[in-house]
């Protein structure tokens, strides 16, 4: 993977986690070269989500429990909504021993700026596709 030791889409980084850019991560997920991490919570996930075959949804509030359910052999890139979360849980990753973790650089607002595939319930007019009063995190 053609990763970089610091972030150029996000401010916030931890000393060791390398960084992915949408680009690139794109390209290994196509190649089925890596499978992507999407540490966001179930909910945010329902709203956007990413539609390749080898996204996998852990979120962060429950990594630890998931850890067996996260093969070793493989690249893995962590992906968040802008970077903090997943760069923390790369740093967690690394630390429990997996050799091959990249954070997405910007998270999935960088993913969505440089126009990879990504899905949505939201309408054009940016609602969203539930019956609730407002589009909150309470949808």
């Amino acid at each position: 993977m053609k990763t970089t030791g610091k972030p150029t889409l996000q401010g916030f980084h931890i000393s060791g986690v390398t960084h992915i850019s949408p680009d690139n991560a794109l390209k290994e997920l196509k190649n089925n070269n890596a499978v992507l991490i999407d540490v966001r919570e179930e909910n945010e996930v329902r709203l956007e989500w990413i539609p390749l075959p080898n996204v996998l949804n852990h979120p962060m509030s429950v990594i630890m429990d998931r850890l067996k359910k996260i093969a070793k052999d493989q690249h893995l890139i962590v992906i968040c909504q802008h970077g903090l979360r997943s760069v923390k849980v790369a740093n967690l990753l690394i630390k429990q021993g997996y050799p091959a973790v990249a954070n997405l650089d910007g998270g999935l607002e960088a993913w969505k700026a440089n126009e990879c595939p990504y899905e949505t319930v939201f309408a054009s007019d940016g609602s969203c596709g539930c019956n609730c009063s407002s589009c909150g995190d309470e949808c």
